[in-house]
């Protein structure tokens, strides 16, 4: 089996395509990643880069498009994607030795709508893996309760009404065009609650939806020792809370939720010395930085799964408190280094947080909850552990699964 994964960027650290693409060759299924960006660090020659200039360049062109488009967008709902450019890799001689094509996140100027036709007229199987509800939506990523995709979008909540034109509608109907014109799409959600998202999609009826959860890179483990809180100065007696991921400020992310969480905690605990945050991400202000009522340690963006590793083994409770979030890879990352998880009860958090058992489920929107949880996850002792559901096996057999259901369809 010969499988190709589109992919926006593909990077050594946190990259989900990645690592179920190791976990395909580990397996003996030919995997292969094409992407528009592709890190030089990366020594693996069956990841390859888009040739030429001209993609990267529409991408460049494409994304300051959106940037104008967006500058007026209430970003408190998040993003809106309304592709324009893309590059045609029907023809690109990874996509023709293929046997089925996986569609990862492949926006940001990579893959237009047109881009999408051109990969289903060459008749192979396109999987759309669905780490957000983008793929079935007018253009928003995530609906905050919105649920227009259910029937038809149009006048998105994230847009300004006096738009000339209705880009959630244009996009909306150019979608079900695509849709409609071909049998040979079919999706995979990364969690049950984005299957559910996706079945009642008015785009997406009639298409076969598969649940397989993502697969953890197996560079995250439980270490015999501590080296960043060694490095830190961090006393053994101390207790660490963390939070991460590659845009703290993401409104998706919640942080505000979190920071308002950790000013609760710091208000009733008797000694705040014996606490300290741990913060790994990128944009987070010294400002903001400057409330949390503890000692910081704020490492940007971390580039290698190796020092991600040693982020969760020095932590002794990782917060997620993300509002709409499909399936966090923090989330696994942190329960594989057996450390345990803190998360509003939202999206696919609950899948992998059994409450006291590995973690700790808040009310959503609750700081006062999340700061609850947060102290009674530190005091129970209790430590993080992920599901067998989450095993490489289980997972490499249901895509094993898929592969055969699709091609039973095509004979």
């Amino acid at each position: 089996m010969k499988v190709l994964h589109l992919q926006y960027a593909t990077t050594k650290s946190g990259n989900y395509t990645k690592t179920l693409h190791d976990l395909m060759r580990s397996n003996g299924i030919d995997s292969k990643i094409l992407s528009l960006h592709r890190s030089k660090d990366l020594e693996d020659d069956n990841i390859h880069g888009v040739s030429g200039k001209l993609p990267k360049i529409k991408s460049e062109i494409d994304i300051k498009i959106q940037a104008f488009l967006n500058r007026q967008i209430n970003f408190d709902l998040g993003g809106f994607t309304f592709p324009i450019l893309g590059t045609d890799v029907s023809k690109h001689p990874m996509t023709i030795e293929s046997d089925v094509i996986y569609i990862h996140w492949a926006l940001g100027g990579f893959l237009s709508i047109e881009s999408w036709f051109s990969l289903a007229k060459t008749g192979k199987p396109i999987v759309f893996v669905l780490h957000d509800l983008f793929t079935f939506t007018g253009g928003c990523h995530y609906t905050f309760g919105c649920d227009k995709f259910k029937t038809a979008c149009s006048q998105c909540q994230i847009l300004q009404k006096s738009e000339p034109i209705d880009r959630a509608k244009k996009l909306f109907k150019k979608k079900m065009k695509f849709f409609k014109s071909f049998d040979n799409i079919y999706f995979i959600s990364p969690s049950v609650w984005m299957k559910r998202q996706a079945e009642s999609a008015s785009l997406l009826e009639g298409k076969s939806i598969f649940q397989i959860y993502n697969s953890v890179s197996r560079s995250f483990k439980k270490l015999k020792n501590q080296p960043f809180r060694t490095k830190n100065l961090i006393k053994n007696e101390t207790k660490v809370i963390g939070f991460g991921a590659n845009y703290v400020n993401s409104p998706y992310k919640g942080f505000r939720y979190l920071l308002e969480a950790l000013k609760i905690i710091g208000k009733n605990v008797e000694d705040t010395s014996k606490y300290e945050v741990l913060v790994f991400g990128g944009d987070l202000s010294k400002e903001i930085l400057k409330q949390i009522p503890f000692r910081v340690h704020y490492t940007g963006y971390l580039s290698t799964e190796h020092e991600i590793c040693e982020a969760y083994n020095s932590m002794d409770v990782f917060v997620v408190s993300s509002l709409e979030d499909n399936l966090p890879t923090t989330v696994l990352e942190s329960l594989k280094c057996e450390t345990p998880v803190v998360g509003f009860e939202t999206g696919g958090v609950p899948e992998m947080i059994i409450h006291e058992k590995n973690g700790y489920l808040a009310k959503k929107f609750d700081s006062h909850d999340l700061a609850n949880c947060i102290i009674s996850c530190l005091e129970s002792g209790i430590s993080g552990s992920l599901n067998r559901k989450f095993s490489d096996s289980e997972i490499i057999e249901n895509h094993q699964e898929v592969f055969e259901k699709i091609f039973q369809v095509a004979r």
